[in-house]
């Protein structure tokens, strides 16, 4: 048996995602993460999915809602964004849990990644955790240090690495006001 990324990830969210919590897939692709998520926040919960990809969202709507879970699911067609998540959120909600799946993505360069994940990092509430997944790199090091670079606060951090890629785990601390 070999360690895979997705093993981990899975059984990583298996744990950590409970009832109620308010998660946002942001980058849903084909939606496999999206009905995971669904059916693991209950009908108190919620899943923000962002699909860059218009015929993805579809497919992710529809099977949502063949499973019976598109209302614990907004599907929105268009990349993670500040103005995305306040639509959805507005200003004062904070979130649980968010993920970023670039293991898929064909074009993704290191400013995305710090972009998208520095707008994620503003929405999660305090032990709130934000997941990066990338593809398999020499540079996870150097990545890692850029996107910790735009976090404000202090946070926990966590690597898993295996030959389908890599798992970078955030978990934003408490304030100490």
């Amino acid at each position: 048996m070999s360690f895979s990324n997705e093993s981990f990830l899975q059984n990583y969210l298996e744990t950590q995602v409970q009832t109620g919590m308010l998660v946002v897939d942001g980058r849903a692709g084909n939606g496999q993460k999206t009905r995971f998520l669904a059916s693991h926040v209950g009908k108190d919960g919620m899943v923000l999915s962002f699909h860059e990809d218009r015929e993805e969202a579809n497919k992710t709507a529809a099977s949502l809602f063949m499973a019976g879970l598109q209302d614990r699911v907004t599907v929105e067609n268009g990349v993670l964004s500040t103005d995305g998540l306040q639509k959805e959120l507005g200003r004062l909600t904070k979130v649980d849990l968010i993920i970023l799946d670039y293991t898929k993505a064909e074009k993704v360069n290191q400013h995305t990644i710090n972009a998208e994940s520095e707008t994620a990092w503003s929405f999660l509430k305090d032990d709130g955790q934000l997941i990066v997944l990338v593809q398999p790199s020499d540079h996870l090091a150097a990545l890692q240090k850029a996107i910790e670079a735009d976090f404000e606060g202090t946070f926990s951090t966590a690597t898993f690495s295996a030959k389908d890629g890599s798992t970078l785990l955030f978990e934003k601390e408490k304030s100490k006001d």
